[in-house]
């Protein structure tokens, strides 16, 4: 059962299941075409690119038009906001720190779409806004594998980490300053009534077992993707050997 304009989603409500099969849906497209995407990855880069700039306008314009840009929801301070800024940039400048700090950093946004809380119907302007971010957040790590050959390695999750305390430590003096619940630390989705000197170590702890769940995850990707490009790149290579050279 879908829910009202201005209702929030509920788990496994006609929207949630909306937004977990259009995600599905571009995920299969992704790893189903990956070879075509290589070849045209400059044309599909521009592609995301544009479709991300646009989530970002419509997503501050609807807080400009419809709560009159209150900073307390509107600042780029949710970790699904500054993944969107950080694969924005990658796309223009291709920066390979960039792209592994948000391999980590998009993992949150596995847990937006399992565990939704707090997000508009699938139609309302910021919940396109949510299905445009996250799906675009969430397949930018495994676009960024198969059309640039970005790989992770075991270092770089303690890189990612160091930034994630530095983006915990930022949302939370910003959620005092502007009585603001960035990355949900003040009304909390679980476990609302415990105080914060238990609940943010726990949201380390949480964030450090994430990482390395996301990372193993990544691995299996990796080698996976590896392994299907490795008798391509074998037949490129015959194939040039074969070719007959000329003679000068």
């Amino acid at each position: 059962m879908m829910v009202g304009y201005n209702e929030y989603v509920t788990l496994f409500s006609g929207d949630h299941i909306l937004f977990v099969l259009g995600l599905s849906l571009f995920g299969l497209l992704l790893f189903y075409f990956r070879h075509s995407i290589k070849q045209n990855r400059e044309r599909v880069t521009k592609w995301i690119l544009f479709v991300s700039l646009l989530q970002q306008i419509l997503l501050y314009s609807s807080y400009f038009f419809l709560t009159e840009f209150d900073i307390s929801e509107s600042l780029p301070m949710h970790i699904s906001r500054i993944s969107t800024i950080l694969g924005i940039i990658y796309l223009f400048n291709k920066n390979e720190k960039l792209i592994k700090i948000l391999f980590y950093f998009s993992l949150y946004a596995w847990i937006s779409f399992i565990y939704p809380s707090q997000i508009q119907s699938f139609f309302h302007p910021l919940g396109v806004s949510f299905f445009v971010n996250h799906t675009v957040t969430l397949l930018l790590p495994f676009y960024a594998m198969i059309a640039y050959d970005a790989r992770i390695t075991p270092k770089d999750k303690n890189m990612a980490f160091r930034w994630f305390l530095l983006f915990l430590g930022s949302a939370y003096c910003v959620n005092i300053l502007v009585d603001g619940n960035y990355f949900y630390l003040v009304d909390k989705p679980i476990f609302a009534s415990t105080p914060d000197f238990i609940y943010i170590p726990g949201v380390i702890v949480f964030a450090y077992l994430l990482f390395s769940v996301g990372e193993a995850g990544y691995s299996v990707v990796q080698k996976r993707l590896d392994l299907a490009t490795r008798p391509l790149l074998i037949n490129q290579l015959s194939e040039s050997e074969t070719k007959p050279r000329k003679i000068q």
